[in-house]
């Protein structure tokens, strides 16, 4: 028995293989003997190792001698007068030790010169000693393609981390599940995504195979043996359950596993939460066939991480639900396709001048119907179908353009604000992107202020560090949005070079009513002066908000009161309205 894949380390994760078995019959190796013009009885009785030839080749070659020990041994110890089955069990002990050998990286030839050292003693056949080298270098290649092959096929099929059968595999073994259910029996599938908790970095390879390690471990101990385990995907799981009476047992099994994981899982350097969203799906061969089924799991448990539910089973519901988000997603895909997503502004006021001093850019896009998609699950979508990129490109063009548009031929000194994706923040070409941007429209830097939403950042850690950087050094200008809502508000204001703090319009459209609103605006808004920083108040929708904003000594404020959101025609007659000074 030998593994297929060598036993090797990646820093701290063991790569572990599960054994396989090359071996011939007695009858294969009579035939091959045969094939070759040997006798097995007469080759047994002559048949001897030249130990000084072996010691001789050893010497010679530049592998660690240490990986030929094994090998050396078997071949010194070969005995003679061996019977056929004798022989064949000598000659499979040969083969599990050479490949051993170039598992761990002998090579093939050097194997072969070892087996130079067989030699027949018959007086009347010396040409058996070329004959059998010939035998066994047959075997060597034969044996090596053969272990190739399963390691290819191992590639193909397991997950070499944690040693389940990948997806791959799962369409066949439910196929068969099918075909053997008797009549009034069910077959389950569950699909399991675990999810890192928000709080946690953003992990390496290295972590994430351990950790993928350690919840195989603990899937084992939690589901019956009889169940099949199949890993699908990055922190992805299948359970294939070959028989159950209702679909409450699945509900069951859910909540054992959301049990078994409520514990921080602890790791070779790290401890990390993760919680699994379940998706279950079961019925008998008469209903729907076996692809259908795995479907309609995964149908279910993208609804259960899409509603945050730890398990969801699949039912009709599920399917309307899904078929409306795949008619939404295709009218995104379509307007983004054909440019019809759009930008609208709300204008930033200087209420201590009366004028215009900016503009948010918002996203907005409306299909045939009037039915408003929310920019939120445009960007959402753009994102899950990986055209985020494409669309932050998209973005910072247009705002480029717009102010270029509004500085350059309307001499209106404006300047526009748009959001980053979270993902933008890790990507190292974001600033240069923007530089080269603002210099095919000749404007700024200043021009455009970059908003970074705090719930958005995934991550404050050297990849976002070097860009944020970056783009300050450039000369744009960053603003924290929805300042507040998060639970790192404060520790933003002292990592990050921002400029610009906008105060969420959850706690200023009731500060008229609410005292506690109040103070919390007017701390914010005394915080931020402390550190320099410019303040906004976001939400601001009638006159006595905009006076009690005008006590607090804030002098930027955008809301209703002031404008909605407008195309770019309508914005540009209001700016002009509203001209800066």
């Amino acid at each position: 028995m030998i593994a297929i894949f060598e036993s090797t380390q990646v820093a701290e994760v063991e790569v572990q293989s599960p054994e396989i078995e090359i071996s011939y019959q007695e009858q294969e190796i009579s035939d091959k003997l045969n094939d070759y013009g040997l006798k097995q009885d007469r080759l047994s009785a002559n048949l001897t190792i030249n130990i000084a030839l072996l010691e001789k080749q050893l010497r010679a070659e530049q592998t660690d001698e240490a990986l030929l020990i094994p090998l050396k041994e078997a071949l010194v110890a070969w005995p003679q007068g061996l019977n056929l089955c004798q022989f064949t069990n000598h000659i499979n002990q040969l083969i599990f030790l050479w490949l051993i050998a170039i598992q761990q990286h002998v090579s093939v030839q050097t194997v072969l010169n070892l087996m130079r050292c067989f030699e027949s003693k018959s007086l009347f056949n010396r040409a058996d000693s070329n004959k059998f080298h010939l035998f066994l270098f047959d075997l060597v290649a034969e044996t090596t393609q053969q272990f190739q092959q399963q390691q290819l096929n191992y590639v193909l099929n397991f997950d070499p981390h944690t040693q389940l059968p990948n997806a791959s595999q799962i369409d066949q073994c439910l196929e068969n599940k099918f075909n053997n259910l008797i009549k009034n029996q069910t077959v389950a599938v569950i699909s399991i995504q675990f999810m890192i908790a928000k709080n946690s970095p953003v992990y390496s390879h290295i972590i994430t195979v351990n950790l993928s390690q350690k919840i195989t471990e603990i899937l084992k101990q939690n589901i019956p043996t009889h169940y099949e385990l199949f890993h699908s995907g990055n922190l992805k799981f299948d359970i294939l359950i070959p028989h159950i009476e209702s679909g409450i047992q699945l509900n069951l099994l859910a909540a054992k596993l959301g049990r078994s994981f409520e514990e921080m899982l602890i790791l070779s350097r790290e401890s990390v939460l993760v919680t699994p969203f379940c998706g279950g799906a079961c019925s008998d061969k008469t209903t729907i066939n076996s692809n259908e089924l795995y479907i309609n799991a995964k149908s279910a448990l993208e609804s259960a991480v899409s509603k945050q539910q730890y398990f969801v089973m699949y039912s009709n519901t599920i399917k309307q639900e899904l078929e409306l988000q795949n008619t939404i997603e295709n009218k995104v895909l379509e307007a983004f396709a054909t440019d019809s997503l759009t930008l609208f502004f709300q204008p930033i006021v200087d209420i201590k001048k009366t004028t215009c001093a900016g503009a948010e850019l918002l996203l907005r896009w409306s299909d045939n119907a009037d039915q408003n998609i929310y920019p939120s699950v445009t960007i959402e979508i753009l994102n899950k179908v990986g055209k985020g990129k494409l669309f932050t490109r998209w973005l910072i063009n247009s705002a480029c353009r717009y102010a270029s548009e509004l500085i350059n031929d309307h001499q209106l000194p404006i300047y526009l604000t748009i959001n980053l994706r979270a993902e933008d923040l890790y990507d190292i070409e974001l600033p240069h992107l923007l530089m080269q941007s603002t210099a095919l429209w000749k404007i700024k830097p200043q021009d455009i202020v970059l908003e970074i939403t705090e719930n958005g950042i995934l991550e404050y850690n050297e990849s976002s560090t070097s860009v944020i950087k970056t783009l300050s050094d450039s000369g744009f200008r960053l603003a924290l949005d929805d300042f507040g809502t998060g639970f790192s508000s404060l520790s933003r204001l002292r990592t990050m070079p921002i400029d610009l703090i906008k105060i969420d319009q959850s706690f200023v459209r009731d500060i008229k009513h609410s005292r506690l609103d109040f103070d919390i605006v007017s701390s914010i808004a005394a915080l931020a002066y402390t550190l320099g920083k410019e303040v906004l108040a976001e939400g601001v929708e009638d006159e006595d908000c905009l006076e009690l904003i005008k006590r607090m000594k804030i002098h930027k404020c955008q809301g209703y009161f002031f404008a909605k959101p407008m195309p770019f025609e309508d914005f540009l007659i209001w700016a002009k309205q509203h001209p800066a000074t």
